[in-house]
């Protein structure tokens, strides 16, 4: 399980409504808890919506995430995050420390692919993992292509930790 303790929730809050933006990473991190707590593992979530002001900064608010990420075993993506400066970054962090990247929603529909994979070439490298897969066990390519993307955009908690995906697999 990679010895994670705690996982940051990281999505889009800029130019949203705070109220919005909180209920929405709330219940995210409410979700986490109850499958870790299910699957019998421990997990604490840090969610910036409980460590951040609505009036701060942009880049008042990202020094504050960006500590509280670095303290965390994980990062949990929330929908849209491909969308936002603030996510991109901590998602780029996130990536270049080696933290595990887990997405709890689905990351987009299957013609916005592209966007996430320009956002995250690591989502790219996992894609390409499970499409080769898919090939290797003469699945007929449009069929590979579609099972591939449905699974990129089912990829949520895992029960048994969380999955990081290195650049060997390619």
């Amino acid at each position: 399980m990679y010895g994670i303790k705690e996982i940051y929730v990281c999505g889009p809050v800029t130019g949203r409504p705070w109220i919005e933006v909180a209920e929405h990473f709330d219940a995210n991190e409410r979700r986490i808890i109850v499958a870790a707590f299910e699957n019998k593992i421990k997990i604490a979530a840090r969610n910036p919506t409980s460590f951040c002001q609505p009036d701060l900064e942009w880049h008042r608010a990202m020094r504050r995430c960006v500590k509280e990420l670095l303290d965390c075993g994980g990062i949990a993506l929330l929908q849209g995050w491909q969308h936002s400066r603030g996510a991109k970054v901590e998602l780029w962090l996130a990536q270049s420390l080696k933290i595990p990247v887990v997405y709890i929603e689905p990351p987009a529909a299957r013609d916005d692919l592209t966007e996430v994979f320009i956002a995250a070439p690591e989502t790219l490298r996992y894609y390409n993992a499970r499409l080769a897969r898919f090939r290797q066990e003469g699945v007929e390519e449009s069929l590979a292509e579609e099972r591939t993307a449905a699974e990129l955009a089912n990829r949520y908690l895992d029960p048994y930790g969380f999955e990081y995906i290195d650049s060997r697999e390619e």
